[in-house]
């Protein structure tokens, strides 16, 4: 059974959505502006800054396309590759990801069949991740295989990296969706996900400037 939100969350998401889209977009139109000019000189930096946006809001399509997309009513299938590069080609050029690849995994690395909701918790748990890093830092993923399913930890680390009281407000139980914002969408999402693939979902702050965000997914998903 897929997850059940009104209008209004999918609006909120919608407007995430364009919020991060609307930059590289309006960077393309400005491109394109300085080449209407006839300018030699601005030529270069045109082309570039259209290439480099154009490449940036692609990168993004793919990653909500799988985070927040059906991913075929849960049948696709996909590798964990596939899964890394979307992650590095989203996350903030400031920001290094630390996803490495493991050999005792129920699925190979190049392999594309895992379960596309296994991807789609992972890059919810990378987006929500970034949501708790205000600056510069490091996202680290590890994984391996318990009793109860595939271990998931993300592990966030950066200056005055945090969980903001609207996350944990969002992610909470009885989370209210009138409540919610366009920040604030996607940490309900993912929680609202967990609970509908039934995932255990934890997120907490062992140390200062360290958040640690773990999910364990039923092999079965």
């Amino acid at each position: 059974m897929g997850i059940q939100v009104d209008m209004r969350v999918a609006e909120l998401l919608c407007s995430r959505l364009c919020h991060d889209l609307v930059g590289p977009v309006g960077s393309v139109n400005h491109g394109i502006e300085l080449l209407g000019e006839g300018m030699s000189d601005v030529m270069a930096d045109a082309t570039d800054m259209i290439a480099q946006s154009a490449e940036q809001a692609a990168a993004r399509l793919e990653f909500y396309r799988v985070a927040f997309g059906l991913s075929g009513g849960g049948a696709g299938q996909m590798s964990f590759a596939e899964g890394r590069k979307l992650a590095e080609r989203y996350i903030k050029q400031d920001v290094r990801l630390n996803w490495p690849v493991l050999a005792d995994l129920p699925w190979q690395d190049q392999e594309k069949n895992v379960p596309k909701d296994v991807i789609k918790v992972i890059l919810n748990l990378v987006m929500l991740g970034l949501e708790c890093l205000p600056r510069n830092g490091t996202l680290s993923i590890s994984q391996a295989v318990l009793p109860e399913g595939l271990g998931v930890a993300l592990v966030v680390d950066g200056p005055k990296a945090h969980i903001k009281d609207e996350i944990k407000s969002a992610i909470a139980p009885d989370a209210r969706e009138d409540s919610l914002t366009a920040r604030t969408v996607q940490p309900y999402f993912m929680a609202k996900l967990a609970q509908d693939l039934g995932v255990d979902f934890e997120i907490f702050s062992p140390e200062p400037d360290c958040v640690q965000l773990a999910v364990i997914i039923p092999l079965e998903v």
